[in-house]
C-alpha cells in the first residue's frame, strides 16, 4: 500500500471516528428525540450551522436590540439594520443604528468583516466603536459559541461556558416555531443556565445569524435581548 493511500485511509478512519464521537455525545445529552437524525440515521453536513452561511450580496437584516452591560455604549430600544455587501474576500456591513427607537437620529457606519466567522478586518473610529461594540457583543456574540460549524440537533453541545463557580453546557435543547415581526420561523433553541435564569438563542438553519435571543448574567440580569424585525435579499 502506497504512503498516499495510507494517509487517505487514515483520514477516512479519523473522520468516521469524529462523526461517531459526535453522535455519542449528542445521544448522551438527550438528542435524537422525535423525527430527524438518530443513532441509525446520524447527522450529516446538512445538519450543520455556520455563522454567516447563507449571506448573499445585498442581504439586509434588521433587529430590535437592547444591551445592558453597564457602560456608556449600551443600546436601548434600538433598531439595528445590517446590509451585507460582497467585496471580494470580505463582507462590508453597512450599519444603520437608531439608539432608542423613539429618536429620529440614525447613525450610519460601515465596517469590513471576514467571510468566515464574521470577524472585523478594519479599524473604525472610537465614536463609531460605541455603536458597533454592543452589536458585536450581542447579535454577533454567537461567534464565540460557534467558532466552527455546529450540529443543529437536539442534545448537541455547542460550547462549555465557564462561570465563577461552575462549567455549563450550552446546547441545543429543543425545536420550536416562533413568531417575529419578520415572520414565523422553525427554530432550534440553544440554551444554558447561568444563575437562576435560562439564556436562550434561537437559530434557523437558513439564516446566517440568530433570529432572537435573551441572555442573562450570573446575577440574573439581562445582558442583551434582540429580535429579527425584517429580512430582505
Amino acid at each position: 500500500m502506497t504512503p498516499k493511500r495510507i494517509v487517505f485511509l487514515a483520514s477516512g478512519i479519523f473522520g468516521a471516528i469524529g462523526i461517531l464521537v459526535s453522535i455519542v455525545i449528542i445521544a448522551i445529552n438527550g438528542g435524537f428525540s422525535g423525527s430527524g437524525p438518530s443513532i441509525f440515521n446520524p447527522p450529516t453536513s446538512k445538519d450543520l450551522w455556520s455563522i454567516g452561511s447563507n449571506i448573499v450580496d445585498g442581504m439586509n437584516l434588521t433587529y430590535s436590540l437592547t444591551t445592558t452591560n453597564g457602560d456608556k455604549s449600551n443600546l436601548t430600544d434600538s433598531i439595528v439594520s445590517m446590509k451585507f455587501n460582497d467585496i471580494d474576500d470580505k463582507w462590508k456591513i453597512d450599519y444603520k443604528v437608531q439608539n432608542d427607537s423613539r429618536s429620529s437620529t440614525i447613525k450610519d457606519i460601515n465596517a469590513n468583516y471576514s467571510k468566515e466567522q464574521l470577524l472585523r478586518t478594519n479599524p473604525i473610529t472610537q465614536q463609531n466603536e460605541k455603536f458597533i461594540q454592543p452589536i458585536e457583543a450581542s447579535i454577533l456574540a454567537i461567534r464565540d459559541i460557534a467558532r466552527e460549524p455546529k450540529y443543529l440537533v437536539v442534545g448537541a453541545v455547542w460550547e462549555k461556558i465557564f462561570t465563577s463557580s461552575s462549567t455549563i453546557d450550552a446546547k441545543i435543547e429543543d425545536t420550536d416555531t416562533i413568531s417575529t415581526p419578520a415572520g414565523n420561523y422553525n427554530v432550534y433553541t440553544l440554551g444554558y443556565n447561568v444563575g437562576n435564569s435560562t439564556s436562550k438563542i434561537y437559530l434557523n438553519k437558513d439564516l446566517p445569524l440568530p433570529i432572537k435571543a435573551e441572555v442573562y448574567d450570573e446575577n440574573d440580569k439581562i445582558l442583551y435581548e434582540y429580535e429579527l424585525q425584517s429580512v430582505s435579499r
